[in-house]
């Protein structure tokens, strides 16, 4: 019995630096693998980053072009005005001054797109459009 104890005492001392080392692979692959995931949600955050930038300038672009074909029109109404007479005057004047108003808003609200973060500018989308629209009812 006695030799079956120090038996055991010998084995025990000699497993013992074997159980107690810490494994020195695993730290560098979790830290390597943390580094990894850090990484390629960075690259998927600016991915998102640049492709709404890109909505956003495609956006800002056809608002500009729309506003511009919106801005020839109401030469052209002007135009119409200034050579009417009598009440078909009165009533270009009218709708030369309501477009007016109208086209203010509306290069107001491209102002703002324009000024808007790249993660609010949906926001500001909306307010955008419906100013395009009301603009575009008044040469109806």
């Amino acid at each position: 019995m006695r030799q079956t104890g120090f038996l055991s005492l010998a084995l025990s001392v000699a497993l013992l630096p074997l159980g107690c080392s810490t494994p020195t692979s695993s730290v560098p692959t979790s830290r390597s693998k943390t580094s990894d995931a850090k990484e390629k949600i960075g690259e998927a955050v600016d991915a998102t980053a640049d492709a709404a930038k890109a909505k956003k300038d495609e956006f800002v672009s056809n608002f500009q072009k729309g506003l511009d074909v919106l801005d020839a029109k109401l030469k052209a109404l002007e135009l119409r005005a200034s050579e009417a007479s009598g009440d078909a005057k009165k009533e270009l004047d009218e709708k030369v001054k309501v477009a007016k108003a109208k086209r203010d808003v509306a290069a107001k609200k491209l102002s703002e797109l324009k000024d808007a973060s790249h993660d609010r500018w949906e926001k500001v989308k909306e307010g955008a459009g419906n100013a395009i629209d009301d603009l575009k009812k008044a040469f109806e």
